[in-house]
Order: C-alpha cells, then sequence, then structure tokens
C-alpha cells in the first residue's frame, strides 16, 4: 500500500464506553449485552453484494457466497463492537468507496494488510491469518475435546464468555464428513455464538439460502442451516463491550476555531455528555480512519 503523501481526510469518531463492566457468570440463560448484527455470506442484493467477491489474494480462486463463513462471522463481531473501516473505490471489490463494517468491507481490509496466508494445496492466499486481524480485538482460540456435544472445560469456557459479553466464533461440523468428496470432518462452518439458551447455544448462522437477505440466520446450535451442529475449535473474541446503557448518551464537541481538524494543534473548545448518570466512569477516546482504512486512536 503506497503512502499518502497529500493531507488526508480525517474522519473523526468519538466513542464512549463504561469503564466498569463486571463479568458476571449468569446461572441458566446467558445473553450478550447487545444485540450481534447478523450478515449472510451468500448475499447478492443490489447494495453491498458480497457474496461474489473474490477472496484471498494471489489468485486464490474462494468467494465470501462458498468459502466465506468465518470471515463473515468476524464481520458481526466486528460490529458488534462497533468496529468500521473506511474502503477507497480502488480496493473495494464492489468499486465504490464504503465505509462501516460487513463481509465486503472486511474482505477488502484483509486483503490490503495481509489478512490472508497460503493453505495446503490451494492456489493462492485464502486461509485467514489469525495473527493479522484488525488490533481492535484479541482472540484464543480453543478446542472442544469431546466428539458429541460439549467437554465440561469447553462449556464452561463458552459460558463464561458470554457472561463477560464476549461472543464466541466456532468451527463447527453436522455428520462424519464435511461435504461432497472431501475427507476434513471438523471446522466444516463456522458460526457466531450468541447466548445460552436451556441445554443449547443460540448462534448466528451466516450462511442463508436466501441470497437476496443480507442477514445471517438467527437460530440455536442444534437447528443450524445444515443440520444440528457440534462445536470443534472455538474462538473467544474480547474487545470494548458494548452496552445498553449506553443508548441514550449524547455527545457533542465544539472547536475553536471552527472548520477543519487540524493535527498537533489543541481546537477543543467545549465538550458536553448527556444521557448519564452523574459521576458515571466513562472512557472518552477517539478514533481516526484515513481514506485508506486505517485506523489509529487517541485516549
Amino acid at each position: 500500500m503506497k503512502p499518502n503523501n497529500g493531507l488526508a481526510v480525517l474522519l473523526v469518531a468519538v466513542t464512549l464506553t463504561f469503564l466498569l463492566l463486571s463479568p458476571v457468570f449468569a446461572q441458566g440463560d446467558i445473553a450478550l449485552p447487545a444485540k450481534v448484527p447478523a450478515f449472510n455470506q451468500a448475499y447478492r442484493g443490489p447494495n453491498g453484494y458480497w457474496g461474489d467477491c473474490g477472496m484471498g489474494t494471489g489468485g486464490c480462486q474462494d468467494s465470501i457466497d462458498s468459502d466465506g463463513c468465518l470471515i463473515t462471522a468476524f464481520a458481526m463481531v466486528l460490529d458488534y463492537y462497533n468496529v468500521s473501516f473506511s474502503i477507497p473505490r480502488e480496493s473495494s471489490c464492489t468499486d465504490t468507496t464504503r465505509t462501516g463494517m460487513d463481509p465486503g468491507i472486511l474482505n477488502d481490509w484483509l486483503k490490503t494488510h495481509g489478512g490472508y496466508g497460503k493453505c495446503g494445496s490451494d492456489t493462492g492466499s485464502c486461509c485467514l491469518e489469525w495473527t493479522h486481524l484488525p488490533p481492535q480485538i484479541s482472540i484464543t482460540q480453543y478446542v472442544n475435546h469431546s466428539k458429541h456435544g460439549l467437554d465440561s472445560t469447553a462449556e464452561w469456557t463458552i459460558d463464561r464468555s458470554l457472561a463477560q459479553g464476549y461472543p464466541v466464533i466456532s468451527g463447527v461440523h453436522w455428520g462424519s464428513h464435511c461435504h461432497g468428496s472431501t475427507t476434513q470432518t471438523e471446522d466444516c462452518h463456522w458460526v457466531v455464538i450468541t447466548g445460552k439458551r436451556g441445554a443449547t447455544y443460540t448462534i448466528i448462522d451466516p450462511y442463508n439460502r436466501d441470497k437476496t437477505d443480507p442477514s445471517g440466520v438467527r437460530t440455536t446450535l442444534d437447528h443450524g442451516t445444515f443440520g444440528s451442529y457440534t462445536i470443534d475449535r472455538y474462538v473467544v473474541v474480547a474487545g470494548i463491550v458494548p452496552s445498553l446503557r449506553l443508548s441514550n448518551l449524547h455527545l457533542s464537541l465544539s472547536f475553536s476555531p471552527s472548520g477543519t481538524v487540524k493535527s498537533g494543534v489543541t481546537q477543543v473548545r467545549s465538550l458536553k455528555i448527556t444521557g448519564v448518570e452523574p459521576n458515571t466512569p466513562v472512557l472518552l477516546y477517539v478514533r481516526v480512519i484515513d481514506p485508506h482504512g486505517n485506523a489509529s486512536y487517541a485516549y
């Protein structure tokens, strides 16, 4: 990626979050503190149509529609954590400048940030590089050692993570082998675990057979798009946990002099926060996104 020698147009986002979110291990049903957005990897609608987008680099033949369940799952979790990128037209699969988060935007970002690597005998670099995910999240990978259901360690880890507000991305299988002529028996598909309901887990399945619908399928682990799923690998994705208590917050800024924000110059004249109880601890930070989608943070 060539450096930008001109003056960048900056997108400044100010986000508030509570400093103290005490993780409470819930008994019985567990729900995340905010709704996880749902994306359909196969979407081919008139706007966004990321299902058609090619994945990887170096001549990779995969597409989001057929092979993008994992990056679609990560796009959902990144959106849950309010992570967004700006993709310039020349780097966008859709040939348009796009800002926000969805499978197409994440795929474009991964392509220009070393997010794909070699895997097996596939042509090009098609596999997600776990160490090159966006810096706003951190991941911890685990393995379920039970071939039927969950072992006790896996269940405890998943339940604790959900209670802390962390979604879990899981590789799953639903039969003796994945599909077609493949001999692969695990991690056939990837889903987002969003909560626990009784003896099963609520999930978002990134594959929706209705390709005109941009949304993934909200269901349970035992009623996935392809069948009743068994968890194989699972990945706890940690970030700044959103809170419904922030929904009424409003922040206003005024600058002096008004107009363009200038680097290195103190311009903030006033900052006002409303919609929160007095003496509530908050962390204020600024996210700056340049035209290439690179994000910088100031605390």
